[in-house]
């Protein structure tokens, strides 16, 4: 171990955490100050990374899951020789530079995932534990060891109080990930004081409970902390558990009137503070980086260089010697779908009644047939979301190639998980859950539309006519709020036959998340036979009914189990002499992304006179239907009885329908 080496490093990244926060006037320089030593011998000692391929499979992964500490990473990146620059750091926190307040995913090299909502680092650490494990069952062979690689993630007090962390370390150690090693930065310390005024609680007993090797050190003493390493190293195969280290540190350690206290947390140190700070560390300029720091980590990467060489050697060799493993290998990372298997999905027959949840299991398990990198899971409800891949067999302790992921009641871990999962690489999650739980989760969908990242959500039972469960479990207002978030696709087939629609839309798409909302209640399928083509579904809202004559009298725009009721309603209302249009607005994300050519013919500005219809939330659809229409929805919370009967007291029958319409038309 080079002492000296280690405390320049851990000198520098002080130095540098404290400038470019004071220049920012912005940041938390408590965290990168109090894990200087670690992160120096983390990345020195422990990780095995080449900067120069940051997409090195077999790399292992660092989170930082106390997103806020970012100078932390953006200071070791820099240090150990990825593609961020001094002059990068200089320009912390400022628009479009590559060092934001928070790591972010595809924005900086060596960024593993975004993080900064506490607790969502663990989670996907999780997930990028158990695709490790996956892929080296699958692929590693004797003498061959493809994937050996391990997931490491710093944690703070705060990442530990979230329930989040409960719910994903419960798994991890359910599952036995002893490739996972958690790093707690356990400094007593949160925004608003000591941590004594909300969590005591032995967090040792805690995890050790849960199935974890603990370790504890003084975060500050190198020695100390390679002993930490080297223990966490041994007994995660030995015991084979995951491992949490728990790191004694002092926060803003090195700030001689603020470390270990509230006022180092979140705002700059200021320049007096930095003075003294320097003072005591010897240090006479700004953005002060050891040339004995940058010197060993050339070095290391000269090592790295060769680790990487060899491992790609190793698997040139194994993809000669195994080459059906290599397609596979190839089939998974590329997420390969095969051509034309949209082709042979299920086929449906007009009027037939069918939860579009019912379908979609059929569509789903014979996509699956000929795609081993799909894994599907749900929180403890998979036979009513009808997420479960058949004779998939569930991922167990023992055996992490199986299809189906028995995730428990933890929906927020969940979808955490799958974003861990996706990231890792080689492998596209499906999760499953109650519409009306999706709150739940929401937080890690709303990381994976930031990250970009085609997670496919199945969420069933999407409406009032779950029936007797009453309100907590009827979604009102919950399409509304996915709909708002940012780079997130629902989409809420009308019957089975558009389902197999979603499912195609869904395994396409790369680069946003997928949600396909299903029916607990029979569905009619729809007999096309004078309707529009189905595949116009891809373009999100389409004409499914043309109207009769060139003149519309009224537009009636609906989704999901509401457009059968609509297209009945045009059906009277043409009978009457009416010229009707309807518009199945299959997904308002793919719809808004079309032209306005095309959204102009589809819905035409001429026609003001329109009338939504979906069994939720009515206010986004006013952006559709304008000052001059209607919406039939709920915009109170649901009741407990019958489907039918709910459906009468909520007005989603015929002549409510028709009423409305009229109305509208006549206005």
């Amino acid at each position: 171990m080079n002492l000296s080496a280690l405390e320049s490093t851990a000198k520098s990244i002080r130095t540098l955490s404290m400038d470019a926060i004071e220049k920012a006037q912005s940041g938390h320089p408590g965290l990168p100050m109090g894990c200087a030593e670690i992160g120096s011998y983390l990345f020195s000692y422990v990780l095995n990374y080449y900067p120069d391929r940051p997409d090195w499979l077999n790399r292992d992964r660092f989170i930082l899951s106390a997103g806020h500490g970012s100078m932390l990473l953006y200071s070791l990146l820099y240090l150990s020789g990825y593609k961020l620059s001094l002059d990068d750091i200089k320009n912390f926190r400022q628009l479009g530079s590559k060092t934001p307040g928070h790591p972010e995913y595809r924005e900086t090299d060596g960024v593993e995932t975004s993080t900064g909502p506490l607790g969502q680092g663990i989670a996907n650490g999780v997930g990028m534990a158990l695709a490790q494990k996956r892929h080296a069952q699958k692929f590693n062979k004797e003498g061959y060891p493809i994937f050996d690689n391990r997931v490491f993630v710093l944690v703070g007090d705060g990442d530990l109080m979230e329930g989040l962390s409960y719910e994903a370390c419960s798994f991890a150690g359910h599952l036995r990930l002893n490739n996972l090693i958690l790093i707690y930065d356990s400094n007593s310390i949160s925004i608003e004081g000591s941590t004594e005024i909300t969590f005591t609680e032995d967090v040792a007993k805690r995890f050790e409970s849960a199935g974890f090797y603990v370790v504890k050190t003084d975060g500050h003493n190198f020695k100390e902390v390679e002993k930490a390493f080297d223990l966490a190293e041994k007994n995660r195969i030995s015991q084979n558990k995951p491992v949490l280290i728990i790191a004694k540190t002092i926060i803003g350690m090195g700030s001689p009137k603020k470390q270990g206290t509230s006022a180092c947390h979140g705002a700059p140190l200021g320049k007096d503070e930095i003075a003294l700070c320097k003072l005591q560390l010897k240090v006479n300029e700004d953005f002060y980086v050891s040339e004995e720091s940058l010197t060993f980590f050339e070095a290391k990467k000269i090592e790295s260089k060769d680790k990487f060489d060899k491992w790609q050697k190793l698997f040139d060799e194994w993809a000669i010697k195994y080459p059906d493993l290599k397609k596979a290998f190839s089939e998974s990372f590329n997420l390969t779908i095969p051509k034309d298997i949209f082709v042979n999905l299920p086929s449906f027959n007009a009027g037939e009644g069918i939860p579009t949840r019912s379908a979609s299991h059929k569509i789903l398990n014979t996509i699956v047939k000929e795609i081993d990198f799909v894994v599907s899971g749900s929180a403890d409800l998979g036979s009513s979301t009808m997420t479960i891949i058949k004779d998939g067999k569930d991922i167990n302790p023992t055996n992490y190639t199986n299809h189906n992921i028995q995730y428990g009641v933890r929906e927020h871990a969940m979808g955490a998980i799958a974003n861990g999962l996706y990231l890792y690489g080689g492998i596209r999650p499906i999760v499953g859950t109650f519409l009306s739980f999706v709150n739940y989760m929401k937080p890690s969908i709303r990381m994976a539309a930031l990250m970009k990242l085609p997670i496919i959500y199945l969420f069933s039972h999407d409406s009032i006519y779950v029936g007797e469960d009453g309100p907590s479990h009827h979604p009102i207002e919950h399409l509304c709020e996915l709909r708002f978030i940012p780079n997130v696709n629902v989409m809420r087939p009308c019957d089975a036959e558009e389902t197999k629609v979603a499912w195609e839309i869904a395994f396409e798409n790369s680069f946003t998340p997928q949600v396909i909302v299903t029916t607990r209640q029979k569905v009619p399928v729809i007999d096309r036979k004078n309707l529009a083509d189905i595949l116009n579904a891809k373009r999100g809202g389409y004409i499914l009914k043309k109207e009769s004559r060139q003149d519309i009298d009224l537009i009636i725009i609906a989704t999901g189990s509401e457009v059968s009721q609509a297209l009945l309603c045009a059906e009277t209302l043409e009978s009457e002499g009416y010229s009707i249009r309807v518009v199945n607005m299959f997904s308002t994300f793919l719809f808004d992304n079309e032209s306005d050519t095309y959204k102009e013919s589809v819905l035409p500005k001429k026609c003001d006179k329109r009338l939504a219809i979906e069994a939720a939330a009515t206010g986004m659809w006013y952006k559709y239907v304008g000052l001059n229409g209607d919406v039939i929805g709920i915009d109170k919370f649901g009741l407990s009885g019958k489907a039918e009967d709910l459906q009468n007291h909520f007005g989603f029958i015929k002549e409510n329908i028709y009423n409305r319409a009229k109305s509208v038309i006549l206005k």
